[in-house]
C-alpha cells in the first residue's frame, strides 16, 4: 500500500513538472513574441481640391487657401497653411513603434501664390489695433518646402482606457520664396505596432464606453478588440455629486430627480474623501468611475470651498509676447489619466507635465461641471433652477428662442464684429476650412442683437435684460466681458433678473468665468438667484479672437459646442463641452488653443441634455425577452428583445438577470433592431429576465414583462457540474502558480 502510494505521489509529481516546463515553454516563446512581433495599421486619407481666394489686408494682397475638413496649425507668422488632424485608436497592449505616411497623386497648383500669414490671437477685451497678421520674414524668405514633414504626432492620449493616437497631416506643401504650391490628392498611414504594453487601468470595458470611442476615432472597427466586460452590481450610478458635508442635504432634490428620471446619482462629500488635496480628490473620481460606473461629476462649491485645480498656460496679452497665466481647470478632474505636473514644479499643466514627460491627459473619462456655490442658500437657488430645467414641458415655447449677441470688437476687418461670428453659429458654417452644425433656424426663433445692425452701432443694457425676462432658451454672446461684467451687464444687473424661463449662455467674453477672482459674475447668473441661468459656459481668463478672420481661438470651440449638441447627437452639456475639446486636439499647439481648452469650464450639471422644441418621445418598452425558459448552471445563454423609438432615436439597453447583476446600459442599437445579450447563472432557481430602454436623449421606459428561466441540476449534471468545478479549480491553480 505504501508503495503505491509512493507510486501516485511520483506520478503527480512527474504530471506537474511536465505541466510546469511546459507551461514555461511556451511562456518563453510567448514573452519573446511580445519583444519581436509587429503588428500593422493602415488609414488612407483622400483630399478634395483646395478654395483659394484672393484677399487684401490694410491694403496688402495674400492668397487664402482651405481644404475641407483641414485646418491651419502653425505659428503666428508662419503661411496659412492647412492641415488634417486624424484620431487612430491603437489595439489593446499595443504601442506605436513607427509611422510611415505614403503621399499620392500629386497635385501641382503652380508657382506666385503669396499664402496669407497666421494671425496674432487678439484678446476680446483689446481695443487697440495693432495685431495686424505679418509674415515671419525667415519663413517667407526661404527656399524650404514649409511645413516640410509629412505629419506632426500630437500624442497619444486614454479615452476610457482606449488608446488614441493623434496626429496632424500635412497634406499641403509651399515654397515661399517662388510661390509653389501642391497638394496630395491621397494619403495613406501605416503604423508599426510593437506588442507588450498593459492595458489601462482605467479600461471598463462597458458598452457605452465602446459607442462612444467609435464616435471619436476614424478606425472604429479595432475597439472590438479590446474585451467587453456586460457586468455590473447593483451599485451602478452614473452622476457623481461631490460637495461638502454642510451642503450634501441641499443637493437631494437634485438627486431625486435624476433618480427619477434614470440618471442614477450618488452624493458624496470631501468626509469621504478624506482629504481636500487635489490629487486625493481626483483619485476618489477614479474609484468612482472605476467601481461605480460614474460618467459625470457635478463639484459642489467654489473655488475656496471645494479647490479647483489651477493649470499654467502659456499664451498672449494685450500687449507683451510671451505671456503666461494661471487658471481654473476643472479638466484636472475630467480627464483622469496620469499627472498633470510630472516635472513637480508648480505649473500644473505644461505640455511635458503628463506621464514620461509627454503631454497631459487631454480626453474626459468623465464629465464635470460646477455649481460654484458658498452657501446653503446659493445650494438651494442652484438645486431650484436645475430641477426646474429638467422639469420642463418640451413643448413651452420659449424653448424654441435663440439669441445671439454680438459686439463691436475693435477695428479688426471682418472681424470687428462679434455679429460675424456668431452667423457661423446659426445654420451652421463651412467657414475657416472645417463644418460644423450649428443651430438650425426652422426650429428655433433667432433674435440677433448686433451693434453691427443695430442704430449707432451700439445696443444698450435693457436690450438684453428684455430678452432674458421674456424668455430665451440659448444666449451666445461675443464681446467685451472682466470678471463683473458680460453682456454690457454687471453683477447688480443679474441679480436683479426675475425670469423663470431659465437660459443657457455661451459666451466668448474674457474672464466671465474666473471664479478663483472672488464672486464673477458667472457665478451670478448661475447660483446668486433663482433666475437668470440654469447652466453656461464662460471663459476663466482672455476669450481670444484672430484680427482680418473669423477663424478665432475661442470661435472653435464654441462652434465646435453646438456642432456636438446638433450634428453629433451629444446633448448632454458635459459631453458637448469636452467635445468641443477634443475636436482642437490636433492643433492644441496652437497660438491659444490650449488656453481655451484649460479655461472654457462648464458651469452647471453635465449631465443634462438639452432640451429640444416640440419634445422628446420615449421609446416603447421593450419586448419581453426571447430565449430559452431552462438551462444549467455555468452555461452561456443567448436572449434578444427590442423595441421601437417614435422618433426614430438610436436606444440603450439595459439587463435585469435576476440574480442582482444589473447590466451597464447597452448600445447604441438602432430603433426596432433585434438587440442580443447572453448570461449565465451560477446557482439554481428560478429567474426573472427583465430589460428597459432609452434613447439617446435620455428618454426611459419601464421594465418589460419578465421572461422566467429556470436553472436546475439532473444527477448526470450534477456529476457533470462537479467535473467542470474540478476543472476550474485546476485551471485556476496552474494560473497563478505558473
Amino acid at each position: 500500500m505504501e508503495k503505491r502510494t509512493k507510486f501516485i505521489y511520483k506520478k503527480w509529481q512527474a504530471i506537474f513538472l511536465g505541466i510546469f516546463l511546459i507551461i514555461t515553454f511556451f511562456s518563453t516563446i510567448s514573452n519573446a513574441d511580445i519583444i519581436n512581433v509587429e503588428e500593422k495599421l493602415q488609414l488612407s486619407y483622400y483630399f478634395e481640391s483646395p478654395n483659394i481666394e484672393s484677399i487684401d489686408i490694410a491694403g496688402n494682397s495674400y492668397d487664402r487657401v482651405t481644404l475641407p475638413d483641414c485646418l491651419p496649425a502653425g505659428e503666428i507668422g508662419e503661411p496659412m497653411i492647412p492641415s488634417k488632424g486624424i484620431y487612430i485608436l491603437l489595439p489593446p497592449e499595443t504601442e506605436d513603434l513607427n509611422i510611415k505616411i505614403i503621399q499620392k497623386e500629386k497635385q501641382d497648383l503652380g508657382p506666385g501664390f503669396f499664402i496669407e500669414p497666421m494671425g496674432k490671437p487678439i484678446p476680446i477685451s483689446a481695443v487697440k489695433n495693432n495685431f495686424l497678421p505679418e509674415p515671419d520674414e525667415n519663413i517667407y524668405s526661404s527656399d524650404e518646402l514649409y511645413p516640410g514633414n509629412s505629419y506632426t504626432k500630437i500624442g497619444v492620449y486614454n479615452f476610457r482606457g482606449y488608446q488614441i493616437l493623434v496626429l496632424l497631416l500635412h497634406p499641403m506643401q509651399y515654397i515661399p520664396l517662388t510661390g509653389e504650391l501642391f497638394y496630395y490628392k491621397n494619403i495613406e498611414v501605416e503604423i508599426d505596432l510593437i506588442n507588450g504594453k498593459e492595458i489601462n487601468d482605467l479600461y471598463r470595458g462597458f458598452s457605452r464606453d465602446r459607442a462612444e470611442v467609435i464616435k471619436k476615432v476614424d478606425n472604429p472597427q479595432i475597439s472590438f478588440e479590446y474585451k467587453e466586460n456586460s457586468k455590473a452590481t447593483m451599485d451602478e450610478y452614473e452622476l457623481l455629486i461631490l460637495t461638502t458635508d454642510s451642503f450634501k442635504d441641499g443637493f437631494t432634490p437634485l438627486k431625486t430627480i435624476h433618480d427619477e428620471s434614470g440618471t442614477p446619482t450618488i452624493i458624496k462629500t470631501l468626509t469621504d474623501v478624506g482629504s481636500s488635496e487635489l490629487e486625493d480628490i481626483r483619485n476618489y473620481i477614479k474609484d468612482a468611475y472605476t467601481n461605480w460606473g460614474i460618467d459625470y461629476v457635478l463639484i459642489g462649491g467654489d473655488e475656496d470651498i471645494f479647490p479647483a485645480p489651477i493649470l499654467w498656460v502659456y499664451g498672449l496679452d494685450e500687449e507683451t509676447w510671451p505671456y503666461e497665466d494661471f487658471m481654473p481647470s476643472d479638466i484636472y478632474y475630467a480627464c483622469l489619466d496620469g499627472p498633470y505636473n510630472f516635472d513637480g514644479d508648480g505649473k500644473w499643466g505644461e505640455p511635458t507635465d503628463g506621464e514620461g514627460g509627454g503631454d497631459v491627459d487631454l480626453f474626459a473619462d468623465v464629465y464635470v461641471g460646477r455649481a460654484c456655490v458658498s452657501d446653503l442658500t446659493e445650494v438651494n437657488n442652484f438645486v431650484t433652477k436645475t430641477v426646474t430645467y429638467l422639469s420642463r414641458d418640451p413643448e413651452d415655447e420659449y424653448l424654441s428662442n435663440a439669441c445671439f449677441v454680438g459686439e463691436y470688437l475693435g477695428d479688426h476687418g471682418i472681424a470687428s464684429w462679434g455679429g460675424n461670428y456668431l452667423d457661423q453659429i446659426i445654420d451652421g458654417s463651412s467657414d475657416d476650412g472645417y463644418t460644423t452644425v450649428g443651430i438650425n433656424a426652422t426650429d428655433y426663433n433667432i433674435d440677433k442683437l448686433y451693434d453691427r445692425d443695430y442704430e449707432g452701432n451700439y445696443w444698450p443694457p435693457s436690450e438684453i435684460i428684455n430678452r432674458i425676462e421674456n424668455g430665451v432658451h440659448f444666449i451666445n454672446h461675443l464681446g467685451h466681458s472682466s470678471y463683473d461684467y458680460n453682456m454690457r451687464l454687471i453683477n447688480y444687473d443679474v441679480d436683479l433678473l426675475s425670469n423663470s424661463d431659465l437660459c443657457f449662455i455661451y459666451s466668448q467674453g474674457c474672464m466671465a468665468g474666473g471664479f478663483d477672482e472672488g464672486d464673477c459674475i458667472a457665478e451670478h447668473f448661475t447660483v446668486k438667484t433663482t433666475s437668470g441661468a440654469f447652466a453656461g459656459i464662460w471663459n476663466a481668463r482672455y476669450g481670444f479672437f484672430w484680427s482680418e478672420s473669423t477663424d478665432g481661438d475661442s470661435q472653435r470651440f464654441q462652434r465646435e459646442f453646438w456642432d456636438a449638441i446638433f450634428g453629433e447627437n451629444l446633448p448632454e452639456l458635459g459631453k458637448a463641452n469636452h467635445d468641443s475639446k477634443e475636436d482642437n486636439i490636433p492643433i492644441i499647439g496652437r497660438s491659444m488653443i490650449r488656453w481655451c481648452f484649460y479655461q472654457t469650464n462648464l458651469f452647471g450639471d453635465p449631465s443634462i441634455n438639452i432640451l429640444e422644441p416640440g419634445g422628446n418621445t420615449a421609446p416603447e418598452s421593450p419586448n419581453t425577452p426571447n430565449g430559452p425558459t431552462n438551462g444549467l448552471p455555468y452555461i452561456s445563454y443567448t436572449f434578444e428583445t427590442s423595441t421601437t423609438d417614435p422618433d426614430g432615436d438610436e436606444l440603450l439597453y439595459k439587463w435585469d438577470w435576476g440574480d442582482g447583476e444589473i447590466s451597464n446600459w447597452m448600445g447604441p442599437y438602432e430603433s426596432d433592431e433585434i438587440v442580443e445579450q447572453k448570461h449565465k447563472w451560477s446557482e439554481k432557481g428560478n429567474y426573472e429576465i427583465k430589460v428597459k430602454a432609452k434613447d439617446e436623449l435620455g428618454a426611459e421606459t419601464d421594465w418589460s414583462e419578465p421572461l422566467i428561466v429556470k436553472i436546475s441540476f439532473s444527477r448526470y449534471h450534477t456529476r457533470q457540474y462537479s467535473n467542470f468545478r474540478l476543472f476550474n479549480i485546476l485551471h485556476v491553480f496552474f494560473h497563478q502558480f505558473f
